[in-house]
């Protein structure tokens, strides 16, 4: 009998765009694992990148967009056949132009609170209550 075979592990980064108290959602298109489903923007961390530098090269081929990463908000991690995915999810800020919808169905700005009535991807899901979280430390603390 053989071992099983090695779990594949891959590293994802999730972008939190935050801009004038709303955070962008991005649906995942037909054809796509989860279609239909709500997701912070983001993708694989390739080899010798960091997770900011990712996420910079991610939105510039997903939204078009120049962004400034800022804070590390948290990671969730989902075990799916064969392989983990652990997802890490940041702040950041648009520099420059409007996102589009170059690989998702659709794109929308909506408040934090109202991100939570959305149907969001199951591995976004703590990533989006970890940053309630930490606005409501940054208030509390205000």
């Amino acid at each position: 009998m053989s071992a099983p075979a090695a779990e594949k592990i891959l590293h994802v980064v999730a972008a939190i765009i935050e801009r004038r108290g709303a955070i962008l959602l991005a649906q995942r298109g037909r054809g796509q694992d989860q279609a239909g489903l709500w997701e912070f923007p983001g993708g694989k961390v390739e080899a010798g990148e960091s997770q900011p530098q990712a996420l910079q090269r991610e939105l510039d081929e997903e939204l078009g967009l120049r962004c400034r990463v800022s804070d590390y908000v948290a990671s969730s991690t989902l075990h799916l056949p064969g392989k983990r995915i652990h997802l890490h999810a940041w702040r950041v800020q648009p520099e420059e132009g409007e996102p589009e919808a170059r690989e998702h169905a659709a794109l929308c700005w909506v408040t934090p609170c109202q991100a939570q009535t959305y149907d969001l991807a199951p591995a976004d899901r703590p990533l989006l209550q970890a940053y309630l979280d930490l606005l409501a430390r940054f208030h509390a603390d205000a």
